[in-house]
């Protein structure tokens, strides 16, 4: 007999039911029946109690689950189906789809049982079964579950949500990389929106694990393909996105790791701006006032959470992290790694501009400084370092940051600003460091690169002795060896210069090799090796046909075959090197071509003969007047060098004007080279047609110079002065000319030393008025300051002249001034390279040593005088030095070095009787106070007998000189004849008339 049964009856969406089991047998306890404990658990499903509704389903299967086809029928089954509903809510998967697995197989409907309270659930079953497999990842198993639920259900009985079914069918096809089955079954659902009710979760869920699989597999076209056709459906209306945004961004994130930068761009095309967000979800905060909440279309608008969105945008935006920041980063990677650093550089600004409150503002900034340096943006490089190190002064990117600002300035030219930052930040930095490197190298460099040549020269050389192995060592070696050209240490720089080109002799890996061999022959013709500097400069044109210092080389060239007297040729280079600098647009080179050529050709004449050429220059030197006579720093040479040229074409008042117009000019600016030449220059033209009163009358009232133009009021000063030493010269022994020369020239030189301060005087006015201080006047010690002044300059003019005046003083000052004037001397030993500079220094030298009874020292520096190698050949002031030394010895009390080198002196200048004679003197009585006996096995005479021979001899074979001698040479040779006299009355000595009279009787 068959038990009466109820059916079920199906609620909360018609995954659960409610209704009455057929009362159960006697025995069961009335808590505990079926229908009890159904009607319980459905109510904490809908209270949403998972736990405790499964609690109560699971003790009913417990209870009636072996009986329950015979005591319910097929409607136990929703007893299964709703406890796989709470353990699917609780993610218990597995055990989720062994329940709807034995709702779908044991609780099957027959026929239409199910229309009399049979299982409602039996085909939805597969449904939710296929859920739990998804759940478990078991992703073939839920495709499977899922397709056999379409296959058979009951279309009219069977209810489901058709946009979630696709978007799960389709997760699973993704999860198993199966790519084009997962896009079509997510277009389906999309295309279906509105029909289905498609929630944006499930194809915002879909499109996550789109991306993952297309990502994994590399399968970038599939998912730009996917974007493009379905993008108006795929995207999420802004007020909407807040909840998505994040996740969209993450994606477009996992794209760029696997270097699918296209398709990031694209996902991160879909995520709106904070402020579009915003603004929507204002605007649907408004349409609902003070309603909690509306339909519409197929969402549900609730207030609260629009306000949350609200909220949490404006905080993102507020605290400087919202979107559009991981969104700017990202562009900016993506920029760069395709090698738009431009474009990174601009998302990076745009980061600093709008979002300084960014968590990753450093890193932001940082990069921002980076990109700036790479692409060669100098003054933002600068700003933004110098912001980064104000805001983050304890980063790990801070050592970083500086070398970003020093070398990004110096590549880019701005060695001013360059030389500002280094010169602070080097002595902070330590020794050995990159920083230090980079710095020191900067800073040299800029020294160089702006002429500044005697501050670059130490730094250079001490970034070549500490950095061997640094980045910049190939540009260090060329700095300090070209610098030192610079500096026209001409034979020290060449031996750098050809060391630099051993080291990196292959050119197309050594970009400074065009330039070095400028360098080289530059140094070859300072030292009149014309030869090897043609050379040098034929390679140069040769190979490196398109260097920008090609215009210079010409030049350069032309001054080379000019000093050879090849004048054709020097033509023919100085009008090269003018039409590559015109077409070039270089006007500084194009006005030096001019003014060799107005030089060339202007010259008055060709060895001893009237140039021939002389009118040749004139279209030359108008061509300059016109395109260069503004700026050019060759208008002093050029007015200087036409002079000729135009008289000879009548126009001489013009030549005059020209010079004195410039040397106007030149006045406004104390720093103008040449004027001086141009000054004297002028003077010459000038006296051709005037007398030196009228030229005092003219220089002391200059054309267009006042009164406060005090370095050109000087230098006219010593141009009279230059005038009245001619005439100095000149006036011979016409003692009324000679006094009034000698009485101008104290007067000018009073009033250079008066009126003018020693920071308006040129070098050369300096030396000049120092010089006269010095030997003219009873005071030396005022010419200090001024060959002070002309020393401290950069310009490097009359450097040695003020050293050698400066040593002359010092020399006859304190042990420690002495010293001083030895430092001075060594400098110009060191540094000059005119042979005669270097002689008379180490001489001066000599002198202080033995000055300062150091003679030690002095026995060094005189050997180092007198030595011979290297091919060395000094003799000017060999006398004095050889006496110095021998002196140097009797001083140590070395007597018979002494001796030796007191004959060599006396033996060797016997008619120079200011060496000799006191070299005689000192031998004469240092012999006799010996007091050698004399004998031995080789018959030496005794000290005393030969000090009165040697002392005789020299009387008589220079007696015929006394006529002829200064008083001071006649009284020291006045000294030895009354030596002579004296060692020749004592009963050591044999007379000479007793042993010429011995002589005889032997003959």
């Amino acid at each position: 007999m068959n038990l009466s049964r109820l059916t079920l009856i199906p609620v909360l969406g018609m995954a659960l039911a409610t209704g009455i089991l057929t009362a159960p047998p006697a025995r069961a306890q009335l808590q505990e029946d079926a229908q009890t404990l159904n009607s319980r658990a459905l109510t904490s499903m809908e209270a949403g109690k998972w736990e405790e509704a499964l609690t109560m389903l699971t003790r009913c299967n417990e209870l009636y689950g072996k009986n329950a086809l015979t005591l319910f029928g097929p409607q136990f089954g929703v007893t299964l189906y709703r406890k796989g509903i709470c353990e699917l809510k609780l993610k218990r998967w597995d055990d989720a789809a062994k329940s709807f697995e034995e709702c779908y197989r044991k609780y099957v409907n027959k026929g239409e049982q199910v229309d009399g309270g049979g299982n409602l659930y039996n085909k939805r079953a597969l449904l939710q079964w296929g859920n739990a497999a998804q759940g478990a990842e078991n992703w073939e198993e839920a495709i499977r579950m899922f397709k056999k639920f379409l296959e058979e259900r009951d279309k009219t009985r069977d209810k489901f949500d058709p946009g979630s079914y696709y978007i799960n069918l389709s997760i699973c096809h993704f999860k198993l990389n199966k790519i084009p089955e997962g896009i079509e079954h997510l277009e389906t659902s999309i295309k279906n929106k509105l029909r289905f009710g498609t929630p944006d979760a499930g194809i915002v869920a879909a499109f996550q694990a789109m991306v993952a699989a297309v990502v994994e597999k590399r399968d970038e076209k599939s998912l730009l393909t996917f974007i493009e056709k379905n993008r108006s459906e795929i995207i999420i209306e802004p007020f909407e996105m807040e909840i998505y945004s994040r996740l969209y961004l993450k994606l477009a994130g996992d794209a760029i790791g696997a270097d699918m930068e296209a398709s990031a761009i694209a996902l991160y095309q879909l995520v709106p701006s904070t402020d579009v967000m915003i603004e929507d979800l204002k605007s649907r905060l408004a349409r609902l006032g003070s309603r909690a909440g509306m339909k519409e279309l197929t969402r549900t608008l609730v207030k609260k959470n629009l306000e949350a969105s609200r909220d949490n945008l404006e905080t993102q935006r507020r605290e400087g992290d919202p979107n559009e920041v991981i969104q700017l980063g990202a562009t900016a990677f993506i920029h760069e790694k395709h090698g738009n650093t431009r474009g990174a550089f601009a998302a990076y600004e745009q980061l600093e501009l709008f979002f300084p409150k960014a968590k990753k503002r450093e890193d932001n900034l940082y990069n921002l400084v980076r990109t700036s340096s790479v692409i060669g943006e100098v003054m933002s490089t600068e700003q933004y370092g110098s912001r980064f190190l104000k805001a983050y002064p304890d980063s790990k990117h801070v050592p970083a940051v500086r070398r970003m600002m020093l070398t990004s300035l110096f590549y880019e030219g701005e060695y001013e600003t360059c030389i500002t930052v280094a010169v602070e930040m080097l002595p902070k930095l330590s020794e050995g460091s990159k920083e230090h490197d980079i710095c020191l190298h900067v800073l040299g460099g800029s020294y160089y690169y702006t002429g500044q040549y005697d501050k670059a020269q130490p730094l250079l050389d001490q970034h070549v002795e500490k950095y061997p192995k640094s980045q910049f060592e190939q540009a260090a070696l060329y700095f300090q060896a070209s610098n030192i050209s610079r500096l026209q240490f001409w034979t020290k720089a060449a031996k750098l210069l050809d060391a630099f080109f051993e080291k990196h002799p292959d050119p197309a890996k050594n970009i400074y090799y065009s330039f070095g061999l400028f360098d080289r022959a530059n140094c070859h013709y300072a030292e009149n090796e014309n030869a090897p500097a043609l050379e040098k400069l034929n390679r140069l044109e040769e190979e490196f046909p398109n260097v920008e210092i090609l215009d210079m080389a010409f030049n350069l060239k032309g001054n080379v075959l000019q000093s050879d007297k090849n004048r054709e040729e020097a033509e023919n280079y100085y009008k090269k090197a003018l039409e590559l600098a015109e077409r070039r647009e270089n006007r500084v080179v194009a006005g030096e071509s001019l003014f060799y050529l107005v030089g060339l050709l202007g010259e008055k004449t060709v060895g001893k003969e009237p140039n021939p050429r002389v009118k040749d220059a004139v279209p030359y030197a108008d061509k300059f007047w016109k395109e260069h006579g503004t700026d050019s720093p060759y208008k002093t040479q050029v007015a200087v060098s036409q002079v000729h040229a135009l008289n000879a074409v009548d126009r001489g008042e013009e030549a005059l004007n020209r010079l004195r117009d410039v040397i106007a000019e030149m006045a406004v600016n104390p720093d103008s080279r040449g004027l001086e030449e141009a000054i004297n220059s002028y003077t010459d033209v000038y006296l051709e047609k005037h007398s030196v009163e009228e030229l005092k009358e003219h220089y002391y009232n200059f054309p267009k110079i006042g009164g406060q133009n005090k370095a050109a009021l000087a230098l006219l000063r010593i141009a009279i002065i230059g005038v009245a030493e001619g005439e100095l010269k000149k006036a011979g022994e016409d003692k009324t000319k000679k006094d009034k020369a000698e009485a101008l020239i104290s007067v000018l030189f009073k009033e250079l030393k008066n009126d003018f301060d020693v920071k308006v005087l040129s070098n050369y006015i300096l030396v000049r008025t120092g010089d006269f201080l010095r030997e003219k006047t009873s005071a030396p010690r005022q010419a200090l300051p001024y060959y002070d002044e002309a020393l401290s300059r950069q310009d490097l003019s009359f450097r040695f002249a003020a050293l050698f005046g400066r040593a002359s003083v010092l020399a006859g000052g304190s042990k420690e001034e002495k010293s001083k004037a030895i430092e001075d001397l060594k400098r110009v030993l060191a540094d000059s390279q005119d042979k005669g500079e270097k002689e008379r220094a180490l001489y001066g030298i000599v002198q202080a040593n033995m000055s300062s009874a150091d003679y030690d020292a002095a026995e060094a520096s005189a050997k180092q005088y007198l030595s011979k190698e290297g091919g060395q050949s000094y003799t000017r002031f060999a006398p004095e030095v050889g006496f110095a030394l021998a002196k140097s010895y009797h001083e140590r009390g070395q007597i018979n070095d002494a001796l030796a080198n007191y004959v060599r002196v006396w033996n060797t200048y016997k008619g120079l009787i200011k060496i000799s004679a006191p070299a005689m003197q000192a031998w004469m009585e240092l012999s006799w106070q010996r007091n050698s006996p004399g004998g031995g096995a080789d018959n030496n005479k005794a000290d005393r007998q030969g000090a009165y021979e040697s002392g005789w001899t020299y009387i008589d074979q220079t007696r015929r000189f006394v006529d002829k001698m200064s008083d001071e040479e006649k009284k020291m040779w006045q000294q030895i004849e009354a030596l002579v006299t004296e060692y020749e009355a004592s009963s050591d000595v044999k007379s000479m008339a007793k042993l010429k009279e011995e002589a005889a009787k032997k003959k």
